[in-house]
């Protein structure tokens, strides 16, 4: 009788410590609980038995207050400005020699951004364009003037409207893909003759023939970029899918003294820096 009694003391307690909740560091949950003290692994304290858990919030919740891109605001209006560097390819480099132009991009104008969910927007822009593109042609003497060398200059004005998708994978970090429609508006196009200390000899600037662009050109863009409070900071790369030469067709005489003819696909590409300001 004595042992049986022995036996069944010995299995409640091991009954007890088997349904004792213990949070892996040796303290026991009820009590720490009543403490404050149990950890969930995250650095959360668990909240004591019966008291409220709605203090914790949902995944947008936490982005939102967060710092990040990630806005409460559905739809946010704002300013865009961007300038950078650009050039041709698909250059016929047989017909026109090499391609040497470089010159500088500006775009100013408004941005749309909406928020379709915590991680993707489509952001539309509406932006008025400038390209300024220069080579150098040709270097030679004469009686007047020393050494010199000679310029060619094309100017483009046009309104282009960028419409892209945006990703945000983590706070303050997108990246985007998308196109651009671009109507060209008006051009200009200058020779000038610059002296061996490249100051620009005065009166010798030429207005050449008319520069004929495509009214309508598509274009494709991918960037990265990132978000601080009100702010867009990023870069693209802009790339033309159609040509921009209106008068298109090219001419002449091969290594043989044949008389051939060609198509002039060049097209613009850009790497500009953008900054966008968001008034809500």
């Amino acid at each position: 009788m004595k042992k049986l009694m022995m036996a069944s003391a010995l299995a409640l307690c091991l009954g007890v410590n088997a349904f004792a909740e213990d949070d892996g560091y040796g303290n026991d949950i009820p009590a720490a609980r009543q403490e404050g003290t149990v950890d969930d692994g995250y650095g959360n304290k668990l909240p004591e038995y019966g008291q409220s858990t709605t203090e914790y919030k949902s995944f947008e919740e936490a982005r939102a207050s967060s710092g990040n891109s990630y806005s409460a605001a559905p739809i946010r209006f704002g300013g865009h400005f961007a300038v950078g560097l650009g050039s041709y390819w698909d250059y016929p480099e047989d017909y026109l020699g090499d391609n040497k132009w470089l010159g500088v991009t500006f775009d100013i104008g408004g941005v749309l951004n909406y928020r379709v969910n915590s991680l993707l927007s489509v952001v539309p822009e509406l932006n008025f364009g400038f390209n300024y593109t220069a080579r150098e042609v040709a270097r030679g003497s004469s009686w007047y003037y020393r050494n010199y060398k000679v310029n060619e200059t094309r100017t483009l004005f046009n309104i282009n409207i960028p419409l892209t998708l945006r990703l945000t994978p983590m706070p303050n970090l997108y990246v985007e893909a998308g196109g651009r429609v671009s109507f060209n508006l008006g051009t200009s196009h200058t020779w000038n003759y610059y002296d061996e200390n490249g100051e620009s000899i005065p009166d010798s600037e030429i207005e050449l023939e008319e520069w004929k662009v495509n009214t309508f050109v598509p274009s494709v863009i991918a960037g990265v970029g990132g978000s601080l409070g009100q702010f867009d900071f990023g870069a693209r790369l802009i790339l033309d899918l159609g040509g921009i030469e209106k008068e298109d067709k090219l001419a002449a005489y091969d290594d043989k003294g044949n008389f051939v003819t060609d198509k002039n696909n060049t097209k613009n590409w850009t790497v500009q820096f953008l900054i966008n300001y968001y008034i809500n």
